[in-house]
């Protein structure tokens, strides 16, 4: 069984994309994983990193150049939270930079 939460992320422009990140029950690093929109990202899904610290960090690639970092995002967030973080990778339709996150479902 895992917890999976929904986010949507938004840009300084007011664009919009939706992830899920997957936090599974496997207590292996690197195990945990996020799914989300090729043509916003780059990329369809990857790892989830820093549990557990400050923040949350999708790595969207290549390598581990391309993140995602969601400020305040944690294993005890919840529907309605929200935050800020920034995306740096320049891939897909979504812009690099500042951003804002909101947990709209947590499964």
């Amino acid at each position: 069984m895992s917890t999976d939460y929904t986010v949507t992320l938004t840009a300084t422009d007011d664009s919009s994309t939706v992830v899920k990140i997957i936090d599974s029950i496997n207590p292996l690093p690197l195990s945990d994983t996020w799914e989300g929109d090729v043509g916003a990202l780059g990329t369809a899904s990857g790892i989830v990193a820093s549990w557990g610290m400050v923040a949350a960090v999708l790595h969207t690639g290549p390598g581990a150049a391309g993140t995602v970092t969601l400020d305040g995002f944690g294993k005890a967030t919840k529907k309605g939270d929200t935050g800020s973080g920034s995306k740096v990778n320049d891939m897909g339709t979504f812009p690099d930079g500042d951003l804002t996150w909101r947990c709209d479902k947590v499964d």
